[in-house]
């Protein structure tokens, strides 16, 4: 439902221009329209932040060292304090939000500037850390879903180089096995997100369970592809990490399902966590298998990657599902899209005879039609209890 939707029921004479703004209000449908505004404006905040990176680059030696100080620290609380005063005028929120989002970049670019000047520790991970215990706040006091995704962002990019630094107890051996790690970790935020929903801050919950589902369907993809098990093995404290993310994920997809109020039927709760624990399974059977893998077109040994891809196709099915019975319409895209990869993936596996390819185009068409009627089957049925129950509000 949009905003243009209910124009043209008040232009249709349906309902009045009192119940135009009040139905729009309380559905926060004004808010759908700013979305391209918000983009842009972040957009622009970015710009702004390398550009006046740039322009200090640039003159970087006849600069001072407490001007540059001084300019960075001048420029990071001017921009908060003119996004403060813009979202209290209630004039223009986006832009505040905007500069907001400037202020916490150019917070990152000063403590780049202060160790550079001072020459401060060179091990990366720790400026990012920095910034990120320095913007973590932000989002709740400012109740910013822009600062929200930040931080979420801040956090990955701070974890994948302690990954990737030697003296780091996060420490992978630089192999892909730490796609697997951003995979369990994606379960943590999709539950974290789940258990949000229900507190005061409920509109970062929606947020965040979105960008751990994402997380999630990207760094498990790997396991699909055959060479992904030629990696090597990952280092003792690694596991510990490793088993301590997964320890902590299970235990929110059990409480996140049993207090789970958007799906109405418990069996579908119960497949729901029940396919979640798979995709942690499978990230250790990711951690734990090693094979030699032959990517030709006429031997191919079948591994780990052909246990992988019917079971994250399964998942996504499952995933389609939940989508449907939680009427969220990014649910259901994010699961078709990862079934049309692992479809493409299986073709690209199979290569070789003629007679195992087209094999695998009969069964897999197959599925694609039953899949289609299921899903048509299910959208009727959703349509249906949506007209029956016309203040349910769909999901986002």
């Amino acid at each position: 439902m949009k905003a243009s939707d209910i124009d043209r029921l008040r232009d249709a004479g349906l309902i009045s221009g009192e119940q135009r703004n009040a139905i729009i209000e309380h559905f926060k449908l004004d808010r759908e329209a700013n979305k391209m505004l918000v983009i842009l404006s972040i957009l622009g905040g970015i710009l702004i932040s390398a550009g006046i990176i740039l322009l200090i680059a640039s003159n970087w030696q006849d600069i001072p060292r407490l001007v540059k100080i001084a300019t960075g620290l001048c420029l990071m609380l001017g921009a908060h304090v003119g996004a403060w005063r813009l979202r209290q005028s209630g004039r223009y929120p986006v832009v505040g939000e905007a500069l907001h989002f400037l202020g916490s970049g150019l917070f990152l670019a000063n403590i780049a500037l202060v160790g550079q000047i001072y020459n401060l520790s060179s091990r990366p991970p720790n400026a990012i850390l920095l910034w990120l215990v320095g913007i973590a706040p932000l989002p709740w006091l400012l109740r910013s879903k822009a600062q929200h995704a930040l931080v979420l962002g801040a956090l990955g990019l701070w974890l994948g180089l302690e990954m990737n630094q030697e003296d780091s107890l996060l420490f992978f051996g630089g192999e892909a096995r730490q796609f697997m790690f951003y995979a369990i970790l994606g379960i943590v935020f999709w539950g974290l997100g789940m258990l949000v929903r229900r507190t005061g801050f409920a509109e970062f919950g929606p947020a965040t369970e979105k960008f751990g589902l994402l997380m999630m369907h990207i760094a498990a993809y790997p396991l699909a592809l055959g060479f992904y098990y030629e990696s090597g093995t990952i280092a003792t404290h690694a596991w510990l990490v490793a088993g301590g993310f997964t320890a902590l994920a299970f235990v929110l997809v059990l409480l996140s399902t049993a207090n789970e109020s958007l799906l109405a039927h418990r069996t579908w709760r119960w497949i729901w966590a029940g396919a979640l624990a798979g995709v942690l399974a499978l990230a250790w059977m990711g951690l734990l298998v090693k094979a030699n893998y032959r990517w030709d077109f006429d031997i191919h040994h079948a591994g780990a990657d052909w246990i992988a891809i019917p079971a994250m196709f399964c998942f996504c099915l499952v995933q389609a599902q939940i989508g449907l019975l939680r009427r969220s319409p990014w649910l259901v895209n994010v699961a078709i899209a990862f079934l049309g990869a692992y479809i493409v993936t299986g073709y690209f596996e199979l290569f070789g005879s003629m007679q195992r390819t087209g094999l695998m185009f009969v069964v897999s068409g197959v599925l694609l039609i039953a899949l289609a009627i299921f899903l048509e089957r299910k959208r009727r049925g959703l349509l249906q209890r949506m007209r029956a129950a016309p203040n349910i509000t769909p999901e986002a």
